[in-house]
């Protein structure tokens, strides 16, 4: 839908429904008599709004009692009896209230009070909104909170449309208030949505910037994956071996048989004139908040200015999206950008940019190519441009299949990548994708089973309840359900793929905001004739949504508070500790004495920090040629199994801070005994 037929696009106009009840109301037209279930069904809303009011206040004034009520049902007997009180006060009196307005208003009094008491409806869920902004609450109740959130979201939509449907609480005089103000906001309409997403996205990148660098430099970040993808774009920018990621593959070997991230070459312009991990940082929150703009650019064409603005920054609250951000750097959350760029410029038929877009879209990894294909077929089955649609997705599915089964499998000596992660759906002998489709596709009961776990039904709630399960409304959801499905979902035994704490969300988010957009422009259009109400109901499913994306923001996201977010395997900390600095000056020291050729194998931890070199090696790999070591102490598990030979055999310690310890090839032994000791 274009931007000028967009009706009522300013957050100040009024419905047309509600509108004309009110013209009615000025009017003086009389609502019909008294009648006994019409008393009933008013009375009980407004008993229900006035309950839920004192629940509200209760909870508000009695904080310190909230966490244990609501955790354990412990509170003093008092304090219940007071609860009890309050809340069956506050309805009473409303129904008090209402009793009198229709016994001493006799005309029109009905059709009045039951407006009013439409108009406020919202209030019959101001109860559990204090519920919903208390993170402790919530801890180990991940999926009860998941489906509150769910069901809360359908109430508030079917509250909201009740509200909007009903005449304004102060009747017509109220009209030319809300039109100056519709007009004010017109007037701002072509710059002030626009600037607001630049703004928010700015913010985004600098608050995600600035705490990631930091949890890099409190030495949080990992090997697995910012060493590698570090060490492969020095080796890239300084014509090393092609895609040699030493972290991952050793002395010899590409990164490209697991990944093929042709974009990394793009991104070495801008990682060349500062070549550490911190650039890679920046580069990632940069590129994830300039999603906001085609992403409103798009949403201009179904809903408008301000409404895009606000799905702009939605996307930017959006929990899952601060998980991926958080964890190291990845090119998967990358692709959102260039997936929505090509969505735009394919849809407004912009040929020649919509060509370099889809070849970025492409260079970005192979899994971001199968996405291309969605966005072609989206564009096909929406009508929105067939024709070029099937140009986008006929590319898109040439270039994935002969990507990932013919060029990868040949720098993995035949083998493919990440099977490991769907063996549970791999038939007996099989060991390749093709057996993973095989079952999917011919034994749906089995594949149904699989599907049918806790962990994934939480994941699916994490992700859908934010946007209220909006997408899902029409079977166009299902289109764009299906990467996250065959890339998330399907997995057997490997949890990050089902953690909205990695960057395999981007499956989901690249898609159900572009079926969010599709469905408010659907349900505005009429349903049948004389259909007015299309206003009404996109702005209930909206600030439904918008609610929805609050609370889970709130509880899984990084911006409104930092207790219970995660980014990677577990709870991510923010901030940093003296503590922390002076690790991190032990480790550059350390570093120091390193010279900037010489090859050094380290502990997982510590590799981001040395992998800006030709060979940087993990410990939990193997330690190869390396001339130095850099660990950490205590040390178990695979990166001890590796240790512990080295420093029996070649390797002498040449030096311990605190609880790191640097040793070099050939170097005496003198101090190898005290630290074997911490070698477990």
């Amino acid at each position: 839908m274009p931007h000028d037929d967009v009706a009522s696009g300013s957050p100040f106009a009024l419905a047309p429904s509600a509108a004309e009840r009110t013209t009615a109301v000025a009017e003086g037209v009389e609502g019909p008599a008294l009648s006994l279930d019409g008393v009933v069904r008013t009375l009980s809303l407004i008993f229900g709004e006035g309950m839920s009011v004192g629940l509200c206040g209760w909870a508000l004034a009695s904080s310190d009692s909230l966490l244990p009520y609501a955790l354990d049902n412990r509170v003093p007997i008092r304090e219940r009896v007071q609860l009890l009180g309050v809340a069956f006060g506050s309805g009473a009196l409303g129904l008090l209230i209402g009793a009198f307005y229709l016994a001493l208003v006799p005309n029109s009094s009905l059709k009045r009070l039951s407006g009013v008491a439409a108009r406020l409806a919202p209030l019959l869920l101001a109860g559990i909104l204090p519920y919903m902004f208390r993170w402790q609450l919530w801890q180990a109740r991940e999926l009860t909170f998941g489906v509150l959130v769910s069901v809360l979201a359908f109430g508030i939509h079917a509250a909201l449309l009740t509200s909007l449907n009903a005449p304004p609480l102060f009747g017509a005089r109220l009209i030319p208030v809300m039109r100056g103000l519709e007009r004010a906001s017109r007037r701002v309409e072509g710059f002030l949505p626009l600037s607001l997403v630049l703004l928010a996205g700015i913010g985004y990148a600098s608050f995600f910037s600035y705490h990631t660098i930091q949890n890099h430099h409190n030495l949080r970040s990992a090997s697995f994956d910012l060493g590698l993808e570090n060490n492969l774009l020095w080796n890239l920018v300084h014509r090393g071996q092609f895609m040699k990621s030493s972290p991952l593959v050793g002395p010899v070997g590409t990164h490209f048989g697991f990944h093929a991230t042709i974009f990394a070459y793009v991104i070495g312009l801008f990682y060349l004139p500062y070549q550490k991990p911190e650039m890679l940082l920046i580069f990632q929150s940069v590129m994830i908040a300039a999603a906001a703009l085609p992403l409103y650019g798009l949403a201009q064409r179904y809903v408008s200015r301000w409404t895009a603005c606000l799905i702009a920054c939605l996307y930017l609250l959006y929990a899952p999206v601060h998980g991926s951000n958080l964890y190291d750097f990845h090119y998967l959350p990358l692709g959102v950008f260039f997936l929505w760029l090509c969505l735009y410029l394919v849809e407004g038929r912009r040929y020649g940019l919509a060509t370099l877009a889809v070849i970025l879209t492409l260079s970005v990894r192979e899994d971001v190519a199968a996405a291309l294909i969605i966005v072609g077929a989206y564009l096909i089955f929406s009508g929105r441009n067939a024709r070029g649609g099937l140009v986008v997705a006929s590319v898109a599915a040439v270039y994935f299949f002969i990507m990932k089964g013919i060029v990868m499998p040949r720098f993995l000596h035949g083998d493919e990548s990440f099977v490991h992660q769907y063996a549970g759906l791999l038939p007996p002998g099989e060991h390749a994708f093709g057996g993973v489709m095989k079952t999917v596709l011919a034994n749906p009961v089995f594949t149904l089973t699989s599907l049918l776990e806790q962990d994934k039904l939480l994941y699916v709630v994490q992700i859908g309840a934010p946007l209220c399960f909006f997408p899902w409304r029409r079977p166009i959801g299902l289109l764009c359900t299906l990467p996250g499905f065959f890339f998330t979902l399907l997995a057997t035994g490997y949890p990050p793929l089902i953690q909205i704490s990695f960057q395999y969300t981007a499956h989901w988010t690249a898609f159900l905001f572009v079926a969010m957009l599709a469905n408010l422009a659907w349900v505005q259009r009429p349903q049948f004739a004389g259909d007015i109400g299309g206003t009404t109901r996109q702005r209930a499913w909206l600030w439904a949504i918008v609610l929805s994306s609050l609370f889970t923001s709130y509880q899984y996201g990084a911006i409104f508070q930092q207790n219970t977010v995660r980014g990677g395997f577990g709870p991510y900390k923010f901030g940093t500790s003296e503590e922390d600095r002076a690790n991190y000056r032990k480790v550059l020291d350390l570093i120091a004495k390193v010279p900037p050729t010489a090859k050094i194998c380290s502990s997982e931890n510590l590799v981001p920090h040395v992998s800006s070199r030709a060979d940087a090696y993990t410990l939990r790999v193997g330690v190869f040629d390396a001339q130095y070591l850099l660990f950490s102490l205590p040390i178990s598990g695979e990166e001890a199994t590796n240790l512990r030979p080295a420093l029996q055999g070649d390797f002498g310690v040449m030096q311990i801070s605190g609880t790191y310890a640097l040793a070099k090839r050939g170097y005496p032994k003198n101090l190898n005994p005290g630290v074997l000791s911490r070698v477990h």
